[in-house]
């Protein structure tokens, strides 16, 4: 199984991951924890109620050999025949065997002489009694003395009184320790045995010196008999106990019995679990780690790949289309997606296309610009086999134009629009004010005769969308199709959308156009103001704008200058405002002090118009428009290419008028006095160049 470098780098992996790990993994090794340490210490348990019933056991099998130890010494000490006459030889019973009945020695004990007589067995070193240690036996009980040496384990003796006998006769037998607590030499027992008496140790099988470490670990109180551990130098214990009451047949002290196992042992069935069990829980654990990877990684890989897609939809490219085969949710939110993906290219392109005729139609002031910028971007958007689009003459005719899409080329290339006159009742044209959305018409309908053009075509289905400006009827667009389909709505709001901003771009021509109007009938009527002044001048500016506009089209001036020559020609005498009219009028010569007055006009234009800034640029022609070429001019004495063109061509078109009109002063001169004159001052007041663009615009004139 291989899995991408990259797969927990997801926060959506990392999160479903962690996710699993709280939810399965997380649960499933605490149960794990939990069982594992419940086993043990059920094992634990079991062992030590195990290791109780033991000592429990073992000390009532001690109580039953004592019993039966007792009934034995009982039987010999009933027969005569092993006991010497008072005063007499001893005869000893060599052929005894003591392992035969479970006693190491038998001997005969006279406590007025304080003798022991052996009577079976070998040599025993016996403990010493006294009378107050022997008068329990006077009832017939049987006593039971131990001796601790020391070192090694102690003895057990068994006292009883003979019977037919004299009253200070006692059998005393050595108890064989291998036999009370069933020991064996060849067997190698895990369980060591224990007997205290009286908080010493009477007899252990523990190794070396544990038992020492036994005495020093014993617990107090009730511990001792439910259990306890406890270690010496190289092994650690559990031990449980068990008492074994002689005192109710015997007189003697309480044994306890102590039952003794190592931990080792006893924890080899939970190691033997251990380790059977950790190795499958961590072989369940990676198989369910390694399964749910792949589940996740299965999830996250159309995950990956429909998140990459979505990135590259926010980078524009709207062409990814993410195959997924999982036959689950993300085989659909991929098929979703893909759908989203093609139709979001669609409104991408449509809205780019859209973008692009508005920038395009909505920066022209022209409508046949206008007009052909439309056929030749509405291809990309709204596909269509014909287009046309009918614009109405003027507001009060019913004569109205048809642009035409016409094919250039085989490749489908068009070529600026047709233009074809038509007369359009207005019974035709009320449904389209009527209904300003769109209007559907198909071959079978009544179709009216501005559809004929198209209909003649083979169009079989019409989308007339009327184009409205200033609430009226100002054009409407006809997309036709050869085969009858009905529209998408997406493709009716497009062509909608198209015809509103057509509308837009209609509605700025129009009023620019109107203020163009606007802005030259502002200025001639501010010339006429200033003509108006002196029946002399009538006209003048106006003549001079005109000549002006005329001298700059010869000398092939860019429209930018004939638009500031037409300007500057109607206002260039604007300051004559301020000129007094009897000044402006006078017919005999000015005096210096009236000339003075005149030679201001030039400078008091340039302030009337300075604050207006849309006629700033045409200031430096109307201030120098007196000026001479060879800087004897006024106001300020400028020469040559100092003058600025447009003012040398309106001093040229100023003084030309001037000349041929009546002053008040004088006639007006003759055409062959004016050019005469006029081509005298060439290189002198006029620019020479000036002068002979005028003289091409008198001969062009006059042909």
């Amino acid at each position: 199984m291989v899995f991408p470098r990259t797969f927990l780098k997801s926060r959506f992996a990392r999160r479903v991951y962690m996710l699993f790990i709280l939810c399965a993994l997380l649960p499933m090794t605490i149960l794990a924890v939990i069982s594992y340490v419940q086993v043990n210490r059920v094992i634990m348990s079991n062992e030590l109620r195990g290791l109780q019933r033991n000592a429990i056991s073992q000390s009532m099998a001690v109580f039953d050999r004592m019993i039966f130890l007792d009934k034995e010494l009982e039987m010999i000490s009933s027969l005569p025949a092993w006991y010497p006459e008072p005063g007499g030889a001893t005869e000893l019973h060599r052929d005894y065997d003591p392992l035969s009945l479970h006693f190491l020695g038998l001997s005969i004990f006279d406590y007025h002489t304080g003798r022991y007589t052996l009577v079976a067995g070998a040599e025993q070193s016996f403990p010493a009694l006294s009378g107050q240690l022997l008068q329990p036996l006077s009832s017939g009980k049987t006593m039971v003395l131990t001796d601790h040496p020391g070192e090694g384990p102690g003895s057990v003796f068994l006292i009883r009184r003979i019977p037919g006998r004299s009253l200070s006769s006692y059998a005393i037998a050595r108890i064989d320790l291998k036999y009370l607590f069933d020991l064996h030499d060849d067997e190698e027992e895990s369980i060591r045995l224990s007997i205290l008496d009286e908080g010493k140790i009477l007899f252990t099988n523990l190794p070396g010196d544990h038992g020492e470490s036994l005495l020093k670990a014993l617990p107090s109180g009730d511990s001792l008999s439910r259990g306890f551990s406890w270690s010496s130098e190289s092994c650690t214990y559990l031990s449980s106990s068990a008492h074994i009451f002689l005192k109710s047949r015997f007189a003697g002290n309480v044994w306890r019995l102590v039952m003794s196992e190592p931990k080792e042992i006893i924890h080899a069935p939970g190691a033997m679990f251990r380790n059977i069990y950790v190795p499958v829980f961590l072989t369940a654990l990676l198989f369910v780690l390694l399964l749910s990877m792949r589940q996740i990684r299965k999830s996250l890989i159309p995950l990956e790949r429909l998140k990459e897609s979505t990135r590259m939809i926010s980078r524009g490219e709207l062409v990814s289309h993410e195959v997924v085969r999982s036959g689950d949710e993300f085989e659909e939110l991929s098929e979703s997606f893909n759908t989203m993906a093609i139709k979001l290219n669609q409104q991408f392109n449509t809205l780019k296309a859209m973008a692009g005729i508005d920038r395009a139609i909505l920066s022209l002031l022209d409508t046949d610009k206008i007009v052909e910028t439309f056929f030749s971007r509405i291809g990309d958007v709204l596909p269509s086999d014909e287009v046309g689009v009918y614009i109405r003459d003027s507001a009060e005719s019913s004569a109205w134009y048809l642009y035409a899409r016409e094919m250039t080329s085989r490749e489908g290339r068009h070529s600026k629009p047709a233009i074809i006159p038509l007369a359009i009742p207005a019974e035709e044209l009320e449904p389209l004010s009527r209904y300003r959305e769109y209007i559907v018409l198909h071959r079978d309908d009544d179709l009216p005769s501005y559809l004929h053009r198209l209909s003649s075509q083979d169009m079989a289905m019409f989308l007339i969308l009327p184009v409205m400006v200033k609430e009226g009827l100002f054009a409407f667009i006809v997309f036709a199709e050869r085969h009858a389909r009905e529209r998408s709505p997406d493709y009716i709001i497009h062509a909608r959308q198209i015809a509103d901003r057509m509308a837009a771009a209609f509605a700025n021509a129009s009023l620019i156009e109107e203020m163009n109007q606007l802005n030259w009938g502002t200025l001639t009527a501010l010339a006429r103001v200033v003509d108006a002044k002196s029946s002399w001048t009538a006209g003048h500016s106006e003549r001079v704008a005109d000549m002006a506009v005329r001298i700059g089209k010869v000398m092939g001036l860019p429209e930018k200058d004939l638009v500031t020559l037409n300007k500057a020609g109607l206002l260039h005498d604007i300051g004559k405002i301020s000129t007094p009219r009897p000044i402006l009028n006078k017919p005999e010569k000015l005096t210096d002090e009236e000339f003075d007055i005149i030679r201001k006009h030039p400078e008091d234009s340039s302030r009337i118009l300075e604050p207006i800034t849309p006629y700033r640029d045409i200031i430096p022609a109307v201030i120098q428009h007196h000026e001479r070429f060879d800087g004897k001019g006024y106001p300020r004495g400028l020469s040559g290419g100092s003058i600025s063109l447009c003012g040398r061509i309106l001093a040229v078109a100023d003084s030309f008028d001037a000349m041929v009109s009546d002053r008040p002063y004088r006639k007006g001169k003759s055409m062959d006095a004016v050019l005469r004159e006029i081509r005298e001052e060439a290189g002198k007041q006029f620019d020479p160049r000036v002068v002979d663009a005028l003289m091409q615009v008198l001969r062009d004139k006059e042909e």
